[in-house]
């Protein structure tokens, strides 16, 4: 099984490389075509599987206690490793200091035409106003919402046969939807192999991150330490393997680094995180989905370290007390926009826009931005699979006390 699953993510590595060295353009082609191909079909699939999952599991709670314990620890453990990313985005700018010299040479004029009121358009439109519009225009946060009310109102529901009936419709969509994601999954080394050319390709005829290394280095280390330190150090505290998480969840990481998106990842992370990591169906459905639309640990890393660094290089100067207050800032601002694609970056521009900072820089960091995002992706999706563990345990537990008393 092992040697299986290496031989279906080495051999497209390998392929990649050689479709490379061969460098003809018939097989870029090929490879965006299968990209986009593979791409579309996971965001086919991704908002009815989020509406679903939302919907048929707190159809099956028993009352709404049990939606307040898990709604409660989530948002908890989501704003502690937020803070927490974020902080350590601090600590790791204040000792790099990027801004320290000019790093940004050869630069022309880079003329932005910046929509200053698409954040804001965005933020008010996704309330959702109409049912099917919320899925023609992949409104991820407005998909929660209408689950959510959905979910209450049929547990509100009097008449008890219809509540059953509603659940094992809601179930038997859900069911078919992750269906559905395996066998799309299945496609999984041929897309490896087009996003790796891709990748290739890009990095070859325009990606140069040599005038702004230390931002970037800046952006990866502090990603890192909360990924690989601070995230296993917290299941190393509720007693869950991290070897065995990282080791289930693999798949998942690798489809949220090349797609650049965790909403279209979520099929997967919820296969993955049913299957290896032995997660109840019932948590898993719930917390991942809501994780997906607020836990953005690798967003506010990126929030922080661009909105400090494009001030500094432009001659703004930040005392000790305001960079801590850029903490909570971009901790709110990552919270606040997930789902917004590119959110990231709209955010940490909006905030340099409220402080009228010049935004030629931002023109400069956009390209690197997909290679940024990549990482940003897989390590929030790692995020969410970490708190998904950790809730569970203690749900779990809370689970098995009630029945004691009972």
């Amino acid at each position: 099984m092992i040697y299986k699953y290496t031989l279906k993510i080495l051999l497209p590595i390998i392929l990649s490389v050689i479709a490379f060295y061969i460098n003809q353009q018939w097989i870029l082609e090929l490879a965006k075509t299968c990209e986009n191909i593979f791409i579309n079909l996971l965001k086919l699939i991704s908002l009815p599987v989020v509406f679903f999952s939302i919907t048929s599991t707190i159809s099956k709670l028993t009352n709404f206690m049990e939606i307040r314990i898990l709604i409660k620890k989530t948002t908890f453990y989501t704003i502690i490793t937020t803070i927490i990313a974020a902080t350590i985005a601090l600590i790791t700018y204040i000792l790099i200091n990027p801004s320290s010299k000019n790093i940004i040479l050869n630069t022309s004029i880079i003329k932005e035409h910046i929509d200053t009121q698409s954040y804001l358009s965005y933020l008010i439109s996704i309330l959702p106003h109409n049912f099917i519009k919320v899925f023609l225009d992949n409104n991820i946060i407005g998909c929660v919402i209408l689950a959510f009310l959905i979910g209450g109102a049929l547990l509100s529901l009097p008449d008890q046969s219809k509540r059953e009936l509603l659940n094992k419709i809601l179930d038997a969509l859900f069911d078919t939807f992750l269906e559905i994601t395996k066998f799309i999954l299945k496609l999984m080394p041929i897309a490896l192999w087009s996003f790796i050319t891709v990748l290739l390709y890009n990095l070859n005829d325009g990606y140069n991150l040599s005038s702004i290394l230390k931002y970037l280095s800046c952006i990866i280390i502090a990603n890192f330490i909360q990924a690989f330190i601070i995230l296993p150090l917290l299941l190393k505290l509720k007693g869950i393997s991290t070897i065995k998480t990282f080791r289930g969840i693999m798949p998942a990481l690798i489809v949220a680094f090349f797609s650049k998106s965790s909403t279209a990842t979520l099929p997967t992370t919820l296969r993955y995180t049913q299957d290896n990591l032995n997660i109840s169906k019932k948590v898993s459905s719930f917390i991942l989905p809501v994780c997906t639309t607020i836990n953005m640990n690798a967003c506010a890393a990126f929030i922080l370290i661009t909105v400090l660094f494009v001030s500094e290089i432009n001659g703004y100067t930040f005392s000790i007390s305001e960079m801590l207050l850029w903490v909570f800032l971009a901790t709110g601002g990552a919270i606040g926009n997930a789902g917004i694609p590119m959110g990231c970056y709209f955010m940490a521009m909006s905030y340099l826009i409220s402080m009228k900072i010049p935004l030629n820089t931002m023109g400069i960091i956009l390209p690197i931005y997909t290679i940024i995002d990549m990482f940003e992706t897989a390590i929030n999706v790692w995020s969410d699979v970490c708190i998904t563990q950790v809730v569970n345990k203690e749900y779990c537990i809370t689970d098995k006390k009630s029945i004691r008393k009972e």
